[in-house]
């Protein structure tokens, strides 16, 4: 019975370098890097199906080099509008 008392703190300290060891290799999983996923069917559809998607997609695949182009503004200009409003878009005249 003396034993398993003495060992107590050797126990604590094995554990808590297992959980410490689990959380190390957590963190590392969660931060490794990944291969970028390419577009599947149905997005490519879904931008096709929608404009503004298919210019936002336009954007992003330029970049920085984005923010010189005026169909960027316009395009983040209108993603602005539909996200924090309701309203349908003014037709274009």
């Amino acid at each position: 019975m003396r034993g398993l008392v003495r060992n107590i703190p050797i126990i604590g300290r094995t554990a808590g370098c297992v959980l410490v060891a689990m959380a190390i290799i957590a963190v590392a999983l969660h931060f490794h890097p990944r291969e970028p996923s390419r577009p599947s069917a149905t997005n490519a559809a879904a931008l096709h199906a929608d404009p503004l998607a298919a210019a936002l997609a336009r954007c992003q695949a330029l970049g920085m080099a984005a923010e010189s182009d005026a169909a960027y503004q316009t395009t983040w200009d209108e993603n602005r509008r539909r996200f924090f409003t309701y309203k349908p878009a003014p037709e274009a005249r």
